[in-house]
């Protein structure tokens, strides 16, 4: 994976402003209804201004960002932990991992992207996916064209929006209540890219 420039002393703070903001606003939401929760609520545990909380994240729904960064430095961490592995094990791991994290969240996480979805505007969906998990699936993809396993017919950043665009249009619907689709279908969907990004025939799936 791209190694990234160490943050500055202001940008460290910033991150450690918006953490505290998301974790005080889980523990809330792990006590009540997500809609019960305020955002003034969410301030006065995290010791912060509504106005930073507004810059942070713009509203109440898109806390759902910061759990999309969160998911995004876990898989990574779980990938640092995969050594010589190829890209399309590690895209699997990325599809497994997507799986478990909705599969495993609670209530008022379900809710918040619920309500997300709801209001978002055609540039919020463009914009969807967070940088970091963009990043590191593009560098899966180019990871895999050096290797010789993935054609290089397409831009690594553009197979990784595809990715993740499909991902989380089929999270979007098992989110609306279907609950039986997120697994099988996320399956597929990584099998049936894989068969496009294949330099040579596409490997199966790995078994359920």
């Amino acid at each position: 994976m791209s190694e990234t420039a160490e943050p500055s002393l202001r940008d460290r703070k910033k991150m450690r402003t918006r953490d505290r903001i998301f974790v005080a606003a889980v523990e809330l939401f792990g006590t009540r209804p997500y809609d019960d929760v305020t955002v003034e609520e969410i301030c006065e545990k995290a010791e912060v201004g509504r106005a930073t909380f507004f810059r942070f994240y713009g509203s109440k729904a898109g806390l759902i960002g910061e759990y999309g960064r969160r998911l995004a430095e876990h898989i990574a961490r779980r990938l640092d932990q995969m050594p010589g592995t190829t890209a399309t094990q590690q895209l699997w791991a990325l599809q497994d991992e997507i799986v478990t994290a909705w599969g495993m969240s609670g209530p008022s996480t379900r809710e918040m992207a619920r309500e997300w979805i709801r209001n978002a505007t055609a540039d919020d969906l463009h914009a969807a996916h967070p940088p970091e998990m963009l990043a590191l699936v593009a560098d899966i993809v180019r990871e895999g064209q050096g290797a010789g396993e993935f054609t290089t017919a397409y831009e690594p950043d553009l197979v990784a929006w595809v990715i993740m665009a499909s991902l989380s249009s089929i999270t979007a619907a098992w989110l609306g209540g279907d609950d039986e689709s997120l697994a099988p279908r996320t399956r597929d969907t990584i099998s049936f890219l894989l068969t496009g990004l294949a330099a040579g025939p596409a490997p199966p799936a790995p078994a359920s």
